[in-house]
């Protein structure tokens, strides 16, 4: 698990790398961190909907609203975990560009945001 914030991470999962539906997604915890599946997003063939990400950084953020820690997990822990992670330091946080600095500081950095 990545630690990004007190009470924000991502991790892997591992397989499957993609889900079917929501009700297949896994539900519990990592250590004390409410687990928040994202494997439903598309990783690589058909890019996610805007509404699909809003949906999954809300997932994220109403846990924290709640004051549970959650951790954002998809197969591998690099792509789609990330960047609800990122979403959810820009959204909840009020973040700036100083999230995607947060999150290239707390794990292995994903091909795509070393872009950026």
């Amino acid at each position: 698990m990545y630690k990004i914030l007190e009470n924000l991470a991502t991790d892997g999962l591992g397989e499957p790398t993609e889900l079917s539906s929501y009700v297949d997604c896994e539900i519990g915890l990592i250590d004390d961190f409410r687990i928040i599946d994202v494997r439903i997003l598309p990783e690589f063939d058909i890019p996610s909907s805007p509404s699909e990400y809003k949906l999954n950084i809300a997932r994220v953020t109403s846990y924290l609203e709640l004051g549970e820690k959650a951790v954002v997990c998809c197969s591998h822990g690099m792509n789609r975990s990330n960047t609800i992670a990122l979403g959810v330091l820009v959204q909840y946080f009020k973040m700036d560009f100083k999230a995607l600095e947060l999150i290239k500081s707390s794990q292995y950095v994903l091909s795509y945001l070393q872009i950026l």
